[in-house]
């Protein structure tokens, strides 16, 4: 196991001399710190810092690590943040490959080398964290992995004061609280499949399984029975939340609905809560839709976020009449990609992680006997299920080759308050044929 390998490495490193152990708590490491923009302190004169790193995976096959910074030896490196300000810093690093599947962790400790703050966790191109300087000084920066899945993974990093010019807060156009909305951006389906499946049942956590060559099949077995598809046309899909607002979403594991005992387990009790943040913290709550248990999936999906449909393209090159839609209709909603690195807004640390998220009540769901399951997208965050995700495709079984449009529309029932666009939709131009499929085209809005 590779996290025996890590104790390994460090009593090997101490048995040599060569490790040096910090006088307070924090990594212990063989190698001090690399200081972050060459030493430079970060301040409101100078509000944006930035570095950069590569880790690399020994093994072909995907690889567990392990997160903990104690001991930062193998998949770990450390930074050195001169901090010379008491406002809030968010420390944030990308994967440089885009990539959602290596799992990077961010922690951070103060110049006693208590730790300040922590975030980790697979499924995300990238971490982030709030810090609250109580002193100015050194703090240290550790980056290591969960999940190692590609061969070489860079990361970029920054930390950023958030205030004055390198910050943006929701501001109300009147004196009054207002509401502080999620927006959506649908992005186009991309990573467009017609193959590739393994002919076996997919898989309850929905990530990918490493699979070395393709296959011409493109549907999951279980599929196949449920629906009947012999042909699956599959694709990524991502919606990124480009408000200043959480979407919040709360889906009921024992809740009491005007008096009357409800539960999101029992059929036709589902009834998922939009949890909208006002301006002065208060909060206000409104009916955002159905919501189910899958059975399958083990955990609490959200109905009608999106709607993907197929239609013909017309002679004079527009979207036409639809040919068939996809049996996707609910989403466990996390916060997969982090679109909002490096930007002043909108930005912040990753809410929503998945699971657990989807298919337990959390602490914070807890009121007045009440346990809520809470799922959603953060600001500067994007929910992305890959193209091989269980139920992410359209049935085209007895759809002739051709060029087509795939249509890809969020709240399409209007269940959701959002600021701006109410219902965004994308377009993907695609040419199929009997055994294969091209993209031609990507449109950021639909035509």
């Amino acid at each position: 196991m590779r996290s025996a390998r890590l104790v390994l490495a460090a009593v090997l490193a101490v048995a040599g001399g060569g490790l040096t152990v910090r006088a307070a708590a924090g990594p212990i490491s063989p190698q001090p710190p690399r200081p972050i923009a060459h030493g430079r302190a970060l301040s409101p004169a100078d509000p944006v810092l930035t570095f950069a790193g590569e880790m690399q995976n020994p093994a072909p096959a995907p690889m567990a690590n392990n997160p903990d910074p104690t001991v930062c030896v193998e998949g770990c490196e450390l930074w050195g943040l001169h901090i010379a300000t008491h406002l809030p810093v968010l420390v944030s690093i990308h994967n440089g490959n885009g990539s959602i599947d290596d799992g990077f962790d961010l922690t951070v400790y103060d110049p006693r080398g208590n730790r300040v703050a922590t975030a980790n966790g697979i499924g995300a191109n990238g971490q982030a964290v709030v810090v609250h300087p109580a002193q100015h000084g050194t703090y240290t920066v550790a980056v290591t992995m969960t999940y190692a899945y590609d061969v070489r993974s860079s990361y970029l990093g920054e930390a950023r004061v958030m205030s004055g010019r390198s910050w943006r807060v929701p501001r109300c156009p009147t004196a009054r609280p207002c509401p502080v909305l999620p927006a959506f951006t649908v992005r186009p389906a991309a990573d467009v499949h017609v193959n590739g499946v393994p002919p076996v049942a997919s898989t309850p956590l929905g990530f990918p399984i490493p699979l070395g060559a393709s296959t011409p099949n493109s549907c999951y077995t279980d599929e196949t029975a449920r629906t009947g598809a012999t042909r699956c046309l599959r694709f990524t899909s991502e919606i990124d939340n480009t408000g200043m607002g959480l979407l919040h979403l709360r889906i009921p594991w024992a809740a009491a609905a005007s008096g009357a005992p409800q539960s999101g387990f029992a059929p036709g009790e589902c009834h998922a809560q939009q949890v909208i943040t006002m301006t002065d913290g208060s909060q206000r709550i409104r009916p955002a839709g159905p919501c189910e248990f899958h059975q399958a999936h083990a955990h609490f999906h959200y109905m009608d976020l999106v709607e993907y449909s197929l239609h013909r393209v017309t002679a004079a090159g527009r979207t036409g009449a639809t040919v068939a839609r996809s049996l996707k209709e609910s989403f466990c909603l996390a916060d997969d990609g982090y679109f909002g690195f490096a930007h002043r807004a909108p930005n912040g640390p990753r809410t929503y992680v998945g699971q657990p998220d989807c298919n337990i009540p959390s602490p914070s769901g807890a009121t007045s006997g009440n346990a809520w399951v809470n799922e959603g997208i953060t600001p500067g965050w994007g929910d992305i299920y890959t193209w091989d995700t269980p139920d992410q495709f359209i049935d085209i079984s007895d759809v002739r080759p051709g060029v087509y449009d795939i249509v890809s529309r969020a709240n399409p029932v209007h269940k959701l308050e959002l600021a701006g666009n109410t219902d965004p939709c994308a377009t993907t131009r695609i040419r199929l044929t009997a055994t294969a499929v091209k993209e031609l085209a990507h449109d950021i809005r639909c035509r």
